[in-house]
Order: C-alpha cells, then structure tokens, then sequence
C-alpha cells in the first residue's frame, strides 16, 4: 500500500509541476513581446550610399506588445523614424538630394539625428573628458514604447504622447542613402487580445 502511494504522489507532484511549467512559458514569451531589441545598422556604418551591408534592421519584421518598447542598438550613422499603421516604403516622400529624408507624414517616432541638431549643423559632442566626447553618431541604443493610453501632463492635461494602436509600423533609417539601400523593416504591434 505505502509503495502505491509513494508511486501516486510522486505522479501527482509531476504533474503539477508539468502544469507549472506550460504557463510559464507562455509568460516568458509574452514577456520577451514586452522588450525587444533589435539591431539597426552593424559594423563599421558609413554615410554612403551601397553599404548594403551595414545598411540593414535585423531582425527585419519585428513584433512586440502593446505598451512594449523596442529597443534600437543603433550602430553608427543612423536615424530611426516609426510611421503609423499604414505607412509603406513607398509613400515616404524621398527628396532628390540632400542627407536625410525628414516626412513628417503619418510619423509616430523620429530618433536623434546624427547630425547632432538641425540640418546642417555639426555633431553633439558628449560632457566629460576629451577621450569621452562623442558624436550623435556614435553607437547608441534608442528606445521607442509603443504605449497602450495617451500619455498626458498630470499638471497642464498637455499631450505628450500618442497612444500606439495596433498594426504594423514601417520603420526607416531617415539617412537618404540608407533607405535608398533598403534599410527599413516593419514593426507588428499586438493589441492585448491578439495572439
């Protein structure tokens, strides 16, 4: 009797723990839905067009949750800029010339600008020793939350924020060449009943 016992305990106890287990992984997905990092641009970027190489997002079609962020390890000279849901390649406004882009149309984020300000001026150097002072383009990470509410000045009742709806965000990098190459990619936002 104590053998069959022993034997039925330690088959519930598996049990329980297999059960334990499957949640937790769903979780643990859901949660990495929350954080996601991705890499914008690699190696040794340079601001010529044909780097075909460096001018890369990876992964290229990202998702994440909504009220997620998405984390860019910018690797060099490079601008992040998130279009609203509906936004393609090919309704971004590309002037003749010039080193960015700059359509403000349908834009949900624009990153910091390489450049280091408005067009034309030099790079933003860094406080700090000489051997610390570095560029707007300078690898970086910029991160951008995709919130689910309005975010809003408790004080003013300002808007500081857009709430992000759901669906898929083109992202471009807004150097000329860059996207000319090919560099944008495509963000899928999940609203919270969404699998």
């Amino acid at each position: 009797m104590k053998r069959w016992t022993r034997a039925g305990l330690l088959i519930f106890v598996v049990a329980v723990l297999c059960t334990l287990q499957t949640p937790a992984r769903a979780n643990d997905d859901d949660q990495k839905k929350m954080n996601v990092t991705v890499a914008f641009g690699r190696g040794l970027n340079t601001n010529q067009a044909g780097n075909l190489v460096n001018h890369a997002i990876l992964p290229n079609n990202i998702e994440v949750n909504q009220d997620g962020v998405v984390h860019f390890m910018v690797a060099g000279f490079h601008q992040p800029v998130v279009y609203k849901p509906g936004t393609v390649p090919e309704n971004i406004a590309v002037p003749a010339a010039g080193t960015f882009i700059n359509d403000p149309n349908n834009r949900f984020y624009q990153g910091i600008n390489p450049a280091g300000g408005p067009l034309a001026t030099a790079p933003t150097p860094t406080a700090g020793p000489p051997a610390d002072n570095r560029s707007n383009a300078a690898n970086r990470v910029e991160s951008v939350s995709f919130p689910v509410s309005e975010g809003v000045n408790r004080n003013t009742g300002d808007l500081l924020s857009e709430k992000a709806e759901p669906g898929t965000y083109l992202v471009i990098c807004n150097v000329r060449g860059h996207f000319l190459d090919g560099m944008y990619a495509f963000i899928r936002v999940k609203g919270e009943n969404e699998d």
